[in-house]
């Protein structure tokens, strides 16, 4: 048995190239800030992509691998994702007021992989969310707030569209609607296009995911917020359970007691009896 295998599903596209190289690092989210699994794929053309790295995961599962068993029973999908993402987290805090080189831009100490970024973006993409200031062959960045909101906005437009036309569950939804309402196709693009911003929003920090909606004319999503909250609630509970159990906090809990159930033959016969006399009574004078 090996536990030291992991099971990959990527497309013929990725691998089917010899000369091609891949790595996998940890960075920073650009929503949550912690770390996540993203590959590197570089090839001999100096050509670099970048992909975030799905994991899908279910108890009691495990992997045959030729004549062995892989105890690792997870499946990894490396999905493309913009890396324009995760720099933009570092040009809001490094260079909203002054312009910065990008090779000073990303450093990050806990995560040293973080400066090979600069290999996935070229120059003309960060002009989308950032001035550029040229000194020379010194090329440095200033973050553009108006810049970035823009090409979200444009790529959440997009993004509706591909939605729009994608078979599955969301657009047989939206047919439906078309059928039974064909003088509401206003309120079919708002609903592919609220869908759109709550994907781009799972990239984003929670304010920027704010900003975003209200740049898309909805009113402050607070679908954002209770979908971050729901996740952070949700840590909390599994921290305190957890020491709940490590401190062995095991005082009883007083409930109170329950209410004595009347049955419906019992409510029946104390019906019956409440306008009749006692027997006693016909015995007094």
């Amino acid at each position: 048995m090996s536990a030291n295998k992991f099971f990959f599903v990527f497309k013929d596209s990725l691998i089917e190239s010899d000369d091609a190289s891949m790595s996998i690092v940890s960075l920073r989210n650009p929503a949550t800030r912690n770390a996540t699994k993203y590959l590197f794929r570089r090839t001999s053309k100096k050509a670099c992509n970048l992909y975030e790295v799905n994991c899908f995961n279910e108890q009691h599962r495990s992997w045959f691998i030729n004549e062995s068993v892989c105890s690792n029973g997870k499946i990894f999908l490396p999905t493309p994702i913009d890396p324009l993402f995760l720099v933009l987290p570092y040009l809001v805090e490094h260079c909203s007021e002054r312009a910065v080189p990008l090779d000073q831009i990303l450093i990050d100490d806990k995560f040293p992989c973080t400066s090979q970024l600069v290999e996935v973006l070229p120059a003309d993409r960060l002009s989308l969310i950032a001035d550029e200031k040229r000194a020379g062959s010194i090329l440095a960045l200033k973050y553009n707030e108006t810049k970035a909101l823009e090409w979200l906005v444009s790529k959440c437009h997009r993004l509706s569209k591909v939605i729009g036309t994608e078979e599955g569950p969301t657009a047989r939804s939206l047919n439906y609607i078309k059928e039974e309402k064909e003088n509401e196709k206003d309120e079919d693009e708002k609903s592919t296009l609220h869908t759109a911003l709550g994907i781009v929003s799972d990239y984003l920090s929670l304010e920027f995911g704010r900003k975003l909606s209200v740049a898309l004319g909805f009113p402050e999503d607070e679908n954002i917020s209770k979908k971050r909250k729901s996740v952070v609630d949700l840590e909390s509970a599994v921290v305190k359970r957890i020491k709940k159990e490590e401190n062995h906090d095991t005082t009883p809990i007083k409930l109170p007691a329950a209410e004595k159930k009347v049955s419906a033959k019992a409510k029946a016969l104390a019906k019956a009896a409440s306008g009749s006399k006692s027997i006693s009574s016909f015995f007094k004078k």
